[in-house]
């Protein structure tokens, strides 16, 4: 399979990089990912006012934007436009304005005591007339305090879970480790919906992008600590000179290399069958190696990797996040293991 990038993506992930750098009060980087570059649109079909491009081009902004710890609401909003069907009737309404940033969206999946798979869905859909009726709770939603749209999985009138498009009112913002992103929890009591399209790959959607995220955070983390080894001196050497810390930093960029190649080929075989295991793969791969690398970035840093004013910790907190989010560890092996038909015994 082919990881190579067109130039037309490398130049859009320069560009991505960038502006997340240079982004100012005055022009906030939210209005300048959708005014001036359209990272909106990407995905978005160009019948519905978007470009057309793939996933790839969607999950180099995401990594890209990981990197710097965007302040964004770029990850959920994209994954939720991915999730919804072009060819639905609700597509022509909702699509444009996703596109166009002036719709914030994220995907509604994980519930209280029943985690993020479908067949666990909890909240329900039942039909009225035209739309839906949308009952339940949704717990640990990106960007849940600034979404106008969440894009949930239900049950469908008790059968096959299905995806809606409903519009937020109800919400509580949860206190998080990650003060970059935030999270909500969803209430919807008769909330009036629409259906989007079919659950089948929504989850899967979701671990794709937060693996590529988890690259991004974990190879600026790396860059950061090689910096560091560089240029910091221990008995009038440079740190990197030693050894010890030349082996841990090799260890290092052998789970950042894992993570990339996990993670960029889950991106490549979006919307085969491979998806469904490369995807919790990847982020099970993505997500271990970032909160490893981040965490060592912390101590090889030395006094200053523990103080607030170092951004070791942000980086930090946005891994151990990562790395909960959408199943932790032990829970992404039992869905592989599920996926490949290993029994839970065996397990």
């Amino acid at each position: 399979m082919d990881f190579g990038f067109t130039p037309e993506q490398e130049a859009l992930r320069a560009t991505v990089r960038a502006a997340a750098r240079r982004s100012t009060r005055d022009d906030p980087l939210w209005t300048v990912l959708t005014g001036q570059i359209g990272l909106t649109a990407l995905a978005i079909p160009e019948a519905h006012g978007g470009d057309g491009a793939s996933l790839v081009e969607v999950a180099i902004a995401i990594e890209e934007l990981g990197a710097a710890l965007a302040p964004v609401p770029y990850l959920s909003s994209a994954c939720a436009a991915a999730a919804i069907d072009p060819d639905c009737p609700a597509a022509a309404a909702l699509l444009p304005d996703l596109a166009a940033g002036r719709t914030v969206a994220t995907l509604a999946l994980a519930e209280p005591g029943t985690g993020w798979l479908a067949n666990g869905w909890r909240c329900t859909a039942t039909r009225d007339g035209d739309r839906y009726l949308l009952d339940g709770v949704k717990e640990h939603v990106l960007d849940g305090d600034v979404a106008d749209l969440a894009i949930v999985g239900a049950s469908c009138d008790g059968g096959e879970p299905a995806l809606f498009a409903v519009a937020l009112t109800d919400r509580t913002v949860h206190p998080t480790l990650d003060q970059t992103r935030r999270q909500a929890r969803l209430v919807f009591r008769g909330a009036p919906a629409v259906h989007v399209n079919a659950a089948n790959g929504a989850v899967d959607l979701l671990l794709a992008a937060l693996a590529v995220e988890s690259v991004g955070v974990a190879r600026t983390s790396l860059a950061r600590i090689v910096e560091h080894l560089r240029t910091r001196e221990q008995f009038g050497v440079a740190l990197a000179t030693f050894q010890a810390l030349r082996h841990r930093v090799a260890d290092l960029a052998v789970a950042v290399e894992s993570a990339t190649s996990s993670a960029w080929y889950a991106i490549r075989v979006a919307g085969t069958e491979e998806f469904a295991v490369a995807a919790p793969l990847a982020k099970l791969v993505a997500a271990e190696a970032a909160y490893t690398v981040t965490a060592a970035s912390i101590q090889l840093h030395g006094g200053i990797g523990f103080t607030w004013e170092h951004d070791a910790h942000r980086y930090f907190k946005r891994a151990t996040t990562n790395r909960l989010l959408g199943g932790d560890p032990v829970a992404l092996r039992r869905l592989i293991g599920s996926r490949i038909g290993f029994s839970a015994a065996r397990l």
